[in-house]
This record gives structure tokens, C-alpha cells and sequence, in this order.
């Protein structure tokens, strides 16, 4: 479990997080929500070490996560950011580079690492294309090859932020199907959605950021969840004719 105690965080010693407590659970498909601005990205880069904390403690499983080794702690969590380079690798060797936190110095991928790779860019529905070069995909396709990266490093805490950017609607149904998987093998899953209804249909709770605090920690479909988004993002959440789908409408 990755707990964080009063957190602060930010850039060039200004805080975008302000004492945000909150904890993601192994088992558990959390959704982070929240306007532009609000502290999404930020939160996943405090917890996946990209950025020093300026206040606050950060455990996984009680340890401290500012005092862990990089590599250790890039065994227990893996993260997908928003924005991503375009290396000159094909998709299979960017899938490898989720081994890396278990490889030697040598970096020799084993035959049970090249094994967890194909596995990785089947889940991602990306293994048709293994041979092919990144710069050679669409967006979507790319969005996928980043994905089987982050499930190639097998962490048991899992960070995505805007992983349904440049995906289809069938494609974004797909992810959200694989997350909600990996959360029932046990992992903790936190992802990041500008998509309510995506978020609610599929997340076991969200947590809602507002100007980088935490405004609220709400369940899809228990009472007072759709007002406080409605507040937050000035819309109205309308319960589709099927159980558990959700539309949003104009206030």
C-alpha cells in the first residue's frame, strides 16, 4: 500500500500539492480526477520519484519512498507518464526496457524477461507490431507500446497518467477492462482521466484534486459522488440507461 502522510510537492520550489493525505490500495482501481491544473500529474510524479517532495512522507508498505534505492523502487512501482519521447526503438525494445530494474550490469534480458515482454505487448494489444519502429505508429498504437512497457516491469504499483489519450473508444474500453484486471491480480492501479464517465464506470473510488488539495474521496454511484464532481467541473453526472455507466451533461 503507498500512503501519503501531508504532502507537498512542486516545481522550481514552488508547491503544486498542498498536505495531501490519501492512500492507493493493492487490489484497488483508483481514479485521480480534478480540473487542469489541479495537481494530477504532479501527485504521480511525487510518487514515482521524479519529483522530491517538499513536505510530507511518502511509504510503500511502510517504507519510506524517499530513502529507497531508484531501482528498487522501480520494482515496486511503474509509471506511464503523459508526455513521452519518440525514441528510434522498435516496440519489443521499448517493452524490454520495463526489465531493466531486474537486469545486471550486462542488461541481458533472461528467457523468463523475454517471456514477461511478449506477454506484456499481448496485453497491451500491441504484439503485431513488435518489430516496428515507434515513429512508424499512430498515436494510439504508440499509447499501447508505452503500456506494454509499464506491464513488461511487473511492479506491483501501477501510475498512469492520461493513459486513454490518442486510444478509440473501443481501444479506451479495452484499457479500462485491463486496469480493472491488474487491480483484481492485486496490484495497486492509480490512473489519472479527464473522462467521468470513463472514470466512474470503471474506478473502484476516485480521488478528486482541486487546486492541488484534495477536495474529496468518492465512490462511483454512492450518494453525494455526482455532485461533488458536478461542483468541481461544473457539470451535471446523468446516470445512463445501463447500470453503472454514466453520462455528462451541461449544467
Amino acid at each position: 500500500m503507498i500512503a501519503l502522510d501531508r504532502l507537498c510537492a512542486g516545481y522550481g520550489g514552488r508547491a503544486k500539492l498542498f498536505d495531501l493525505s490519501l492512500t492507493l490500495r493493492p487490489g484497488v482501481l483508483t481514479g485521480i480526477v480534478g480540473p487542469n491544473g489541479s495537481g494530477k500529474s504532479t501527485l504521480l510524479k511525487a510518487v514515482a520519484g521524479l519529483l522530491m517532495p517538499m513536505g510530507g512522507q511518502m511509504t510503500l508498505d511502510g517504507q519510506d519512498l524517499t530513502r529507497m534505492p531508484p531501482k528498487e523502487r522501480a520494482r515496486k512501482i511503474a509509471f506511464m507518464p503523459q508526455s513521452r519521447p519518440v525514441p528510434e526503438l522498435t516496440v519489443a525494445q521499448l517493452a524490454a526496457h520495463g526489465r531493466y530494474p531486474y537486469l545486471g550490469a550486462r542488461r541481458v534480458l533472461s528467457a523468463q524477461d523475454r517471456a514477461l515482454v511478449r506477454e506484456a505487448m499481448a496485453r497491451a494489444g500491441i504484439a503485431q507490431h513488435a518489430g516496428t519502429l515507434l515513429s512508424e505508429l499512430s498515436g494510439g498504437e504508440r499509447q499501447r507500446a508505452y503500456l506494454a512497457m509499464l506491464l513488461a516491469q511487473d511492479a506491483p504499483c501501477l501510475l498512469l497518467d492520461e493513459p486513454a489519450a490518442f486510444l478509440d473508444p473501443g481501444a479506451q474500453l479495452d484499457l479500462m477492462h485491463l486496469l480493472r484486471q491488474l487491480a483484481g491480480e492485486g496490484r495497486a492501479v492509480a490512473v489519472v482521466l479527464h473522462d467521468l464517465p470513463l472514470a466512474l464506470s470503471f474506478c473502484d473510488e476516485l480521488l478528486v484534486l482541486r487546486e492541488g488539495r484534495l477536495a474529496g474521496c468518492a465512490m462511483p454511484g454512492a450518494p453525494g459522488t455526482a455532485e461533488l464532481l458536478g461542483e468541481i467541473f461544473g457539470v451535471r453526472i446523468v446516470p445512463a440507461q445501463e447500470p453503472g455507466v454514466y453520462a455528462v451533461a451541461g449544467r
